[in-house]
């Protein structure tokens, strides 16, 4: 297991809050999904960004290497946000963003509403994911995943089969990961890279810690109680690529909930239980500072 101890791709202006209302923000939550994007880029790959909140993370991928990353949102406030401070930044312009709802488009309506004329390399969501009643209901948009927390994951997969792209999605350890494991095989997926991060769990999750509870109660959902008794999740950067263009090794989907209930077994944010735990595929630990000012819509 490798461990970064700093940001590396969000820079300190990155992790200033937004100064426009309805703007998604979460740093640490934020570097882990940017982690699991890089993971799957190659120079010039062409990456879309579905729910891209501030704009910082496609301004990162784009720093690291990306020819083109376009950010959809469905808030008119994060659009603005992420043009005004980040598509700016790139002079040859390979950052952009507009307005959509992509749980409502086909992947071909998807496509269409991108600057890309053929499916973009790699598709990359954090999309809420907090088993909590569905987005459709009344509830917080950048958090509530439905029952199982895969509501809108579900739709960021089913995209991203139908386009042949590579994927990188972020979900926490309560988010049904045998279910999240299962989703991404059947869709031809397998996990190439893992990047884990800890957070302590929301003041809007605390006040509905039932379905959590429940999930954790059986294993399915397990959390992180450390040396202060605050409940913690780890941050899950699932970097996946399609089965047909790399060889068979994927972890079974019991190997990922195996893998996150060891790590819920720590003392310390440092996950220690996972020192020599055996993977299949490269698993890197970023342990940061939790940023108190995260902003969720």
């Amino acid at each position: 297991m490798t461990r970064i101890s700093d940001y590396h791709h969000l820079r300190p202006s990155d992790r200033v809050p937004p100064g426009r209302p309805n703007v998604f923000f979460d740093p640490v939550d934020t570097e882990v999904g940017v982690w699991a994007t890089v993971d799957l880029i190659r120079p010039g790959a062409r990456v879309l960004d579905l729910g891209s909140g501030s704009g910082a993370p496609a301004a990162a991928v784009a720093r690291a290497g990306a020819g083109h990353v376009h950010g959809f949102d469905i808030s008119d406030d994060s659009v603005a946000w992420g043009i005004e401070h980040h598509a700016t930044e790139d002079p040859r312009g390979r950052v952009s963003f507009s307005g959509a709802d992509y749980s409502a488009l086909s992947p071909a309506q998807l496509l269409d509403a991108s600057p890309f004329s053929t499916a973009p390399d790699v598709i990359t969501s954090n999309p809420p994911y907090v088993p909590l009643p569905s987005p459709d209901g009344v509830g917080r948009r950048s958090i509530d995943g439905g029952a199982d927390g895969l509501h809108l994951v579900r739709r960021v997969v089913g995209h991203a089969e139908a386009l042949g792209s590579d994927l990188a999605v972020t979900i926490g350890s309560y988010t049904s990961p045998r279910q999240a494991a299962n989703l991404l095989y059947d869709h031809g997926y397998q996990l190439s890279a893992l990047t884990l991060g800890v957070l302590r769990l929301g003041d809007h999750t605390v006040a509905n810690i039932a379905r959590v509870s429940a999930l954790e109660a059986t294993g399915e959902g397990p959390l992180l109680r450390i040396d202060d008794g605050a409940p913690y999740y780890i941050v899950v950067g699932l970097s996946c690529r399609r089965r047909d263009s790399t060889p068979d090794a994927a972890p079974p989907p019991e190997e990922l909930l195996t893998l996150l209930q060891t790590a819920c077994r720590s003392r310390t944010p440092l996950l220690e239980t996972l020192d020599g735990f055996p993977t299949r595929v490269p698993l890197r630990m970023v342990n940061l500072p939790d940023e108190h000012q995260r902003l969720h819509v």
